[in-house]
């Protein structure tokens, strides 16, 4: 990965959001995120990708190891922003969005056609968050009453920068 198309999911990640889109089969799902990091591990570049256990989305990806970032365009916002108010476990927000799926080249995953840009990630490593490892002020600002993440450590095993 470049640094340039590093650059470019960080900045997403900062104006909005990413569309993470995991399963396969009738089994699919997508959700938001904000949080997350793109860098280089076990020399491997990584997606650190946190989910939080009662997601739809955590046991996709832990079903099917893979998961795919999708950057979306300036007209998704809105679909983004709705995305985390509704449960892939009640509705197909593919559907719902008007978004269609489109088979990973890698990975057992999908991603959204309409994004022009696309990573497909393995999971190579889980890791669950404990509040004995967590700095007090981010527990008490960000977790109080709320479960912690699960962090996927997906290996980005292929990215798609098309201009659409």
């Amino acid at each position: 990965m470049t640094d340039r198309q590093r650059n470019m999911v960080m900045n997403a990640l900062k104006m909005g959001g990413l569309f993470v889109t995991c399963g396969s089969g009738d089994e699919i799902n997508i959700m938001n995120t904000s949080w997350g990091t793109v860098g280089r591990m076990w020399n491997r570049d990584v997606f650190v990708l946190p989910v939080r256990k009662k997601k739809y989305s955590h046991e996709l990806i832990s079903k099917y190891k893979s998961f795919v970032i999708n950057i979306p365009t300036p007209d998704m916002m809105a679909a983004l922003q709705k995305c985390s108010k509704i449960s892939g476990h009640d509705v197909d927000k593919f559907k719902e969005f008007g978004f269609d799926p489109v088979p990973a080249k890698l990975v057992h995953s999908v991603g959204i056609s309409q994004c022009a840009v696309q990573i497909e990630c393995k999971v190579i490593c889980t890791s669950e968050m404990r509040s004995s490892k967590l700095n007090a002020t981010i527990a008490r600002d960000m977790y109080v009453g709320r479960e912690y993440h699960t962090l996927f450590f997906g290996e980005i095993v292929r990215s798609s920068f098309e201009k659409k």
